[in-house]
């Protein structure tokens, strides 16, 4: 089941115009809390898939953005203007398996420039998992990394530490 899953949004994702245009890669620099799972922090990163990976945004900020002025340039009904707006992410690991996170930004196109605030997103399945990404590409992905969390101790309220990964997200040119 989890193939077919994989393989839909795979397919989705390579198929689909609209993402393609918002393709990132992406490369972790540094983490937070791994010495719980172990010490050798490269080699795990590179295991769970994290080292380099690429992500896919549904929306960037200049289409919000483009949106949100049109809107202002009608002058028929000012509160057609938004304050959050909402996107999906999809996170693609080297491994090829999916994440795929429910984004909001604050974004008022009276008060704020677009290169405020953060994409802050959430895993969309088990809503633990958070992808934060600012204008500039910086990301932050916290996660308790279920993979090496056995299923009882997590059931069993332990390891529900969130590990973080810190790094840098450029655009793909194509």
């Amino acid at each position: 089941m989890k193939f077919f899953f994989a393989l839909l949004v795979f397919n989705y994702l390579f198929m689909n115009k609209s993402y393609s245009e918002n393709l990132k890669e992406c490369k972790t620099l540094r983490q937070s809390g791994l010495d719980f799972i172990g010490k050798d922090h490269q080699e795990i990163i590179e295991y769970l898939g994290l080292k380099s990976f690429k992500i896919k945004i549904s929306r960037t900020r200049k289409k919000i953005f483009i949106e949100q002025l049109n809107e202002k340039n009608k002058k028929t009904n000012l509160k057609n203007l938004k304050n959050v707006h909402f996107l999906e992410l999809i996170l693609l690991k080297s491994t090829g398996y999916p994440i795929v996170f429910q984004c909001s930004w604050r974004f008022n196109i009276n008060l704020d420039q677009i290169e405020d605030n953060n994409f802050d997103c959430i895993e969309i399945i088990n809503k633990k998992d958070l992808f934060s990404l600012d204008y500039d590409g910086n990301f932050d992905f916290s996660s308790n990394f279920q993979s090496f969390n056995p299923k009882n101790d997590i059931e069993n309220g332990i390891k529900k530490t969130l590990h973080s990964l810190f790094g840098k997200c450029k655009n793909i040119q194509k």
